[in-house]
C-alpha cells in the first residue's frame, strides 16, 4: 500500500510494504526542519519486564515489571494515528506482554507498520512465522551471539526480508562489533540478513560507565563496512558522526539522502508503558506529558511548550543529541 500526505510545506510518500519513505517541503529540495501534524514514527514502550539484566542496560529493566494494556495502547495509538507510518514496539523479553500480537494487528488494521526490537531469548517457530508475517521490520539485539544468530535464522527462513541485528558501539564492544562484521561474510545463518544497525553508547541507566567508541575506532570500523560492501546501518544518533566520516567521499551525495539525524520531537517521539510522551527513550526524566488523558494530542503533546522547547534545542545544536557525547 502506498500513503501519501500533501500539503503546502510538508509532503511525504510512504510504501507500506517497502519501507521506502521519502519526505520534501514546498518544493522536492526542500526538506521541512519537522512536522506541523505529528510523528511519523513512534517509539511506545508495552512492557518493562526483561530477564536479562545486561551491564549496559539504559533501562535498568529487571524480571519484574510493567505491561502496557491492550486498551492503553489502542487510546494512544487512536490519538497519534494522523501522521503516523511506524510503531517500534519496545519489549525486553518477547512473551513479556500477552497483547503484543494484538497491538501489532491494531497498528494493521489503521495501515501503520509495526515494527520490533527482541534479545532472541524464547524465540520459536510459532512466534517467528507471526512476526515474519505482520511485522515491517524485526531486530535482534546482538547479547548472545548464538541466541542472535540462531533467531536470524528462523525469521529469515519464515520469509522476513526486514530482518536486522541491533548492535551496541562503544569501546567495551568494539572487539564484538568487529567479530560481527567477520561472522556476517562467514555464517550461514546471516546469509539472508538485511543489514547490521549500530546504536551508539548512551551514558544511562546501567551503561554509565561506559564509554563512547572512539573516533579511530569508528573510522576503521566504517572503513571494513564499506569496504566489504556489508549492509548496515545507524541510529539516528549516529548520523552526523557518519556523515563527518564520510566527508569528501566521491557519493557522499548519494548517501546523504538516505541519512536522518535524530528525530526527536521533529518526527518522532516516545511513550512509555505508563502512557507519558517524553522527546526518546533516552530522555526519561520528569513527569513526561500524559497522552492517554489528553484532548487533542498535537495541541496538547506535539506542540507543548516542552515538545517546542526541545525542538528548537535540537534543530540549533543542528540535530546532534543535545545530552549525550555520542
Amino acid at each position: 500500500m502506498i500513503r501519501i500526505h500533501k500539503s503546502k510545506d510538508y509532503n511525504w510518500i510512504f510504501n507500506t510494504k517497502t519501507g521506502l519513505f521519502n519526505r520534501w517541503g514546498e518544493s522536492i529540495k526542500d526538506d521541512p526542519q519537522f512536522s506541523p501534524i505529528g510523528p511519523e514514527i513512534l517509539d511506545i514502550e508495552i512492557s518493562t519486564v526483561c530477564h536479562q539484566g545486561c551491564k549496559f542496560c539504559y533501562k535498568k529493566n529487571v524480571s519484574i515489571g510493567k505491561n502496557m494494556s491492550l486498551e492503553t495502547f489502542k487510546i494512544i495509538l487512536d490519538k497519534v494515528k494522523k501522521n503516523l507510518g511506524q510503531v517500534a514496539f519496545g519489549i525486553g523479553d518477547l512473551n513479556a506482554n500477552p497483547d503484543l500480537l494484538s497491538m501489532m494487528w491494531y497498528c494493521k488494521t489503521n495501515n501503520i507498520i509495526p515494527n520490533i526490537t527482541i534479545n532472541g531469548y524464547g524465540l520459536n517457530d510459532q512466534s517467528a512465522c507471526q512476526l515474519a508475517e505482520i511485522c515491517g521490520a524485526v531486530s535482534i539485539s546482538n547479547y548472545d551471539k548464538d541466541v542472535c544468530y540462531n533467531a536470524v535464522k528462523l525469521l529469515t527462513d519464515y520469509g522476513l526480508k526486514q530482518c536486522n541485528i541491533h548492535q551496541l558501539l562503544c569501546e567495551e564492544s568494539y572487539i564484538q562489533c568487529l567479530s560481527l562484521l567477520e561472522d556476517i561474510q562467514k555464517d550461514n545463518r546471516l546469509k539472508n540478513l538485511n543489514a547490521t544497525v549500530f546504536l551508539s553508547l548512551k551514558q544511562r541507566g546501567r551503561g554509565i560507565n561506559y564509554h563512547p567508541l572512539l573516533k579511530y575506532h569508528f573510522n576503521f570500523l566504517v572503513g571494513n563496512l564499506l569496504n566489504n560492501k556489508i549492509r548496515f546501518g545507524f541510529d539516528s544518533c549516529t548520523a552526523n558522526k557518519f556523515l563527518l566520516y564520510l566527508g569528501k567521499h566521491k557519493e557522499y551525495k548519494d548517501l546523504e539522502q538516505y541519512i536522518e539525524p535524530c528525530e526527536s520531537n521533529l518526527f518522532s517521539g516516545y511513550i512509555n508503558v505508563d502512557g507519558k510522551y517524553f522527546s526518546c527513550s533516552f530522555s526519561e526524566d520528569g513527569d513526561g506529558l500524559d497522552v492517554v488523558n489528553c484532548k487533542d494530542f498535537i495541541t496538547d503533546i506535539w506542540n507543548h511548550p516542552s515538545t517546542i522547547e526541545w525542538r528548537n534545542r535540537l534543530l540549533d545544536c543542528n540535530r546532534n543529541c543535545p545530552i549525550y557525547k555520542i
